[in-house]
This record gives structure tokens, sequence and C-alpha cells, in this order.
């Protein structure tokens, strides 16, 4: 079978060699395919491929692409994965979704007051895992308005927040979604606080967290926990 990832920049992406570790001697192969335009990347998967995983930032463009394969799916409006069936549907998948849930739940973290930073596809998919997994969520970007529609046509509860206006000693953990620093984060104290960035190729934040006493988890295991479930599903 032949699987691969798209996205655009994607060729830091360490989703081939998770592969490749997890299913050696397969015969499988998986490929990077970095193109800057959806519509293409999508006639090549199409084309040449079984699934793919889908990175940023194209996520919530291909959920339109697809077939809904669970109801979290449809909640979030962001995928993944795709991947053909034999009747010649393309159905999607959130396997970030997946992992943060999995993450969270092996730490029993239910009832804990959680705070998602972000409303890409990866930061829906994280804040509707966190409600899944039993936590007290809210959520916040630097478009209001972006997230405010997230949170309006969503059918988890969310507490929408102002960026410029949080108070961070209210949340005990928080999932740091954007893929860059924000100003914001100055004024935040991440001390006793337990903190997991998604961007693991240039985080940003492993410092001041640590630095001010807070527990830091890395994207790498985000990522590690969805490829193990997203890889599952591309094979069945």
């Amino acid at each position: 079978m032949r699987f691969g990832i798209i996205g655009n920049p994607v060729a830091h992406s360490q989703s081939p060699r998770l592969f490749r570790e997890a299913f050696p001697g397969s015969g499988h192969t998986y490929d990077i395919i970095e193109e800057p335009d959806f519509e293409k990347a999508y006639a090549r998967f199409l084309a040449e491929y079984d699934a793919v995983n889908v990175t940023m930032p194209f996520k919530e463009l291909a959920y339109y692409k697809c077939k809904p394969g669970s109801d979290a799916v449809r909640t979030i409006k962001a995928v993944n994965i795709l991947k053909k069936t034999d009747d010649g549907q393309v159905l999607g998948f959130n396997s970030d979704y997946l992992g943060v849930r999995r993450l969270l739940e092996q730490e029993n973290e239910a009832g804990a007051p959680l705070l998602v930073v972000g409303c890409g596809g990866a930061a829906k998919a994280a804040s509707v895992a966190a409600v899944h997994a039993g936590c007290v969520t809210a959520i916040t970007n630097r478009s209001y308005e972006k997230c405010h529609a997230f949170v309006r046509h969503c059918d988890v509860e969310l507490e929408l927040l102002d960026i410029d206006n949080i108070d961070i000693s209210r949340f005990s953990h928080i999932i740091y979604a954007v893929p860059a620093p924000i100003g914001q984060l100055q004024g935040w104290d991440f001390a006793g606080k337990t903190v997991l960035e998604a961007n693991y190729a240039n985080p940003c934040l492993r410092q001041k967290v640590l630095g001010e006493g807070g527990r830091y988890l890395e994207g790498l295991l985000w990522l590690k926990a969805q490829a193990d479930t997203g890889f599952n599903i591309m094979l069945q």
C-alpha cells in the first residue's frame, strides 16, 4: 500500500520516520508530498495513494473533500487522515483528536480546567478531545471571530475567552496549538501548570514554561500518540 503526508511546509515532518519504525519491512511506502496548492495535493492523493495524513494548512480544507469517519470529525470539521474505501469513497478521520484524548485520559485529567490556545485544525481537535476526556475546557485565539464561529456551531461545551483578557491562573493545563509565539505569552505565568505544545519542529514555550516551574510536554508526545492511532486507521 502507498501512503504519504500532504502539507506546506512538510519537509520537516517526522511522520515518515514514525511510520517506518512502526511497520519495518512491511513493504508499504510513506512519502512526503509538499504542495502549496491543496487541490493539486488532493489530486495526487486520489491518483497515487491509498491514504494520506494531512497537516497544516490543509486540515480544514480536507474536511470538505470526504465523508466524516466519526461524530468527533463532524464536530471538529477538520481531518488529518484521508482514506480511500473499496467502494470509491474518501473517509476523513482526526487522529489529532484521538492522540490528545489518549494523553489526557492516560493522565486521568477528568475535571481539570484546561485552556486551548489556537483555532486551527489541531486546536479544534484538542478542544473537543479535552471535553470528551472530561476536562473543563476553554478556548482562545488571536482571531476572536474565528473562535466564536467554531464555538457557536460546536456541539460540545466550550468557554470562549478573549485572548487579551485571560486570567491564566484559572487553568492547570494549557494546550498551545499556535505555530508561533504570540505577544500575550509574556504576561502568562506557567508556574505549576502542565503545558502541551503542538509545534514540535519550532517550539517556543519550553524554556519559559520550565523556567517558571511548569511541566512541559513536547509536541512529539502528541505526534506519537496520534500516529499510533492514525497509522492503524490508514492500514485497516
